[in-house]
């Protein structure tokens, strides 16, 4: 089970609701002896057998003896763990329907639980699905910063502060050498101001790295400076020379990182973004977009890999998914959010890169 099916197995795992405590959630960490888990799990099933309620007395023993047959057939816990829910999904009072689904999580859970409720557990699993990687970007001269974060393929601006810094030249009577030592102290009062806010920003919050460009030396300036904090100057990843500072500069600077960024989500689906234009710009008959045309290369087993934009609705993603899938394409999942990622959307939010030449007149 790949991610987007289970993402489509939460949702409608978060739609069931039991009419008693039927529903049964199990968490099994990574590295767990599974042995522990069936013994424990022979023991609710004596302890249900008090449960007053006969249908969901019933229910509940159903569903304990279905996961252990489970996890009896799986043998051992799986590298990152193991999550199992089973429980009545009948609509209807009397004529039990037990279902049971086993995830092996995204990463590797530390997390043991055992739970029988009327809804099952599934913000854990959930949670591990957004936690991907969130870089902070910095982008600075010594008249302006802008600070931002990409997450994904979305690149959101959080604060933008301008300096008190005067231009290299004083105006009226002032010396040079008096004017050069106060322009010097406001840069430097900037840089603290740069450093603390980057502090109250991203310190404690996660990233999995910095990112700092801008126009010029004062870029390497700041960083020089000594007022960035330990822990998150040991975050930085790179420094890149870029022509803006405002929110323009953000995304100047995600694109000069792609080295960086080279297993990110951003740069993967740029690339595939890139590569779909590149092939439509020369008509080189290698891609289709549009969910007729796309449909029609899927019939006919053309397609390497399928770009879905996040924007189409969760039927036609379901459908093309689950036939690209059926038909062994890739299947790529593309935000909406980044400027290629609208761009693919604006083509009909689908679209394919082929085997080979479309055979469409």
């Amino acid at each position: 089970m790949d991610e987007y099916e289970t993402l489509n197995l939460i949702k409608y795992l978060e739609g069931i609701k039991g009419r008693h405590t039927e529903l049964v959630t199990v968490y099994v960490p990574a590295g767990f002896n599974l042995d522990i888990i069936r013994a424990q799990l022979s023991e609710e099933e004596s302890t249900a057998s008090n449960i007053k309620d006969r249908n969901n007395r019933k229910n509940v023993v159903d569903a304990l003896e279905k996961i252990g047959g489970e996890l009896k057939l799986i043998g051992s816990t799986p590298k990152n763990g193991l999550i199992v829910f089973c429980g009545n999904v009948s609509d209807r009072e009397g004529e039990p329907d037990i279902k049971v689904w086993e995830v092996e999580p995204p990463q590797k859970s530390d997390i043991r639980l055992y739970r029988c409720d009327q809804h099952f557990i599934v913000e854990p699993l959930k949670s591990m699905f957004q936690q991907g990687n969130t870089y902070a970007l910095i982008v600075l001269d010594n008249r302006e910063a802008t600070f931002g974060t990409l997450e994904g393929a979305k690149v959101t601006e959080l604060k933008h502060i301008k300096s008190l810094v005067p231009g290299k030249f004083s105006k009226g009577g002032q010396s040079a050498m008096r004017f050069s030592r106060e322009r010097e102290g406001l840069i430097r009062d900037f840089y603290k101001e740069i450093a603390d806010t980057a502090k109250a920003l991203f310190f404690g919050k996660g990233i999995s790295g910095i990112i700092v460009g801008g126009p010029g030396p004062a870029k390497e300036n700041f960083l020089d400076s000594g007022y960035l904090i330990t822990d998150l100057k040991n975050k930085v990843k790179g420094v890149r020379s870029i022509s803006y500072t405002d929110e323009a500069g953000l995304s100047e600077l995600v694109e000069k990182s792609k080295d960086i960024l080279a297993n990110e989500r951003f740069t993967i689906e740029k690339t595939y973004v890139q590569k779909l234009l590149t092939s439509i710009a020369k008509n080189d008959n290698m891609s289709a977009y549009g969910e007729n045309a796309v449909m029609k290369e899927l019939n006919s087993g053309n397609i390497d890999t399928i770009l879905i934009s996040s924007g189409l609705d969760d039927t036609k993603k379901n459908e093309f998914y689950y036939k690209a899938k059926s038909a062994g394409a890739t299947v790529e999942f593309i935000s909406k959010e980044s400027s290629d990622g609208l761009q693919l959307y604006n083509l009909g939010g689908v679209a394919a890169l082929l085997k080979r030449q479309s055979k469409r007149s």
